[in-house]
């Protein structure tokens, strides 16, 4: 088997795109204990980090909203629409004070599929979204340890997928740009490290999806 066949295997399997998914959202949130486990070495005592440079990494569930317009019963014995998957973020920013501050992130949704129909026969339509990221942010303490947060800016999102049989105005393919808006808590177990559960809504990722998620996670102060 030629090597570009190969990989149209990989991508195709669902299966395997699930175990890939799996993987890196492993690898995400390691990557986010790692960077509190560095940043709690590195300052073990003083004041609360309400200000400067932080990152994170979050897993998740996405929920995608898919227009209906094309939409068609799923077939005996097809495989099932799937409008939620595993998803994982990550994410830096920066705090000027301990209430307002600047953030940057790319999120991966995770496969999204419908049924539709094209004349005489319909087929189920398949992608990946992911969206990249960039908001103004607000932070509001509740105590010393307890915290709420929020998001608003700009998200570029996109949703791949092999939908050329389907007319344009009907894929739920393609990439768009809008505004995003998130909220969530945040929990400081040490100086440095925090615990955080969040909902983002990126709005629409193409003409035909729109995207959000809810996620837990884990963040590093610097």
């Amino acid at each position: 088997m030629h090597g570009s066949h190969l990989s149209i295997d990989l991508i195709n399997h669902p299966t395997r795109n699930f175990i890939l998914t799996k993987t890196q959202a492993c690898t995400v949130l390691a990557a986010a204990l790692l960077l509190g486990t560095v940043s709690m070495t590195a300052s073990a005592a003083g004041q609360n980090q309400d200000s400067g440079i932080y990152v994170g990494g979050a897993i998740g569930r996405s929920s995608y909203s898919l227009s209906s317009s094309n939409r068609v019963p799923v077939p005996w014995g097809g495989e099932k629409s799937s409008k939620s998957a595993t998803a994982y973020k990550l994410y830096g920013g920066y705090r000027f004070t301990e209430t307002f501050g600047v953030e940057a992130g790319y999120a991966r949704l995770g496969r999204v599929s419908q049924w539709s129909s094209n004349g005489a026969y319909s087929r189920l339509q398949s992608g990946t979204g992911q969206v990249f990221y960039a908001a103004a942010t607000a932070r509001l303490p509740l105590g010393e340890s307890f915290a709420l947060n929020g998001r608003l800016g700009i998200a570029r999102g996109r949703v791949s997928g092999d939908n050329n049989w389907v007319l344009p105005s009907q894929r739920i393919s393609g990439s768009s740009t809008g505004m995003m808006a998130g909220f969530g808590a945040e929990y400081r177990m040490t100086q440095n490290l925090a615990v955080t559960a969040d909902y983002d809504y990126f709005g629409k990722l193409s003409k035909q999806a729109k995207g959000g998620m809810f996620t837990v996670g884990l963040k590093a102060s610097f």
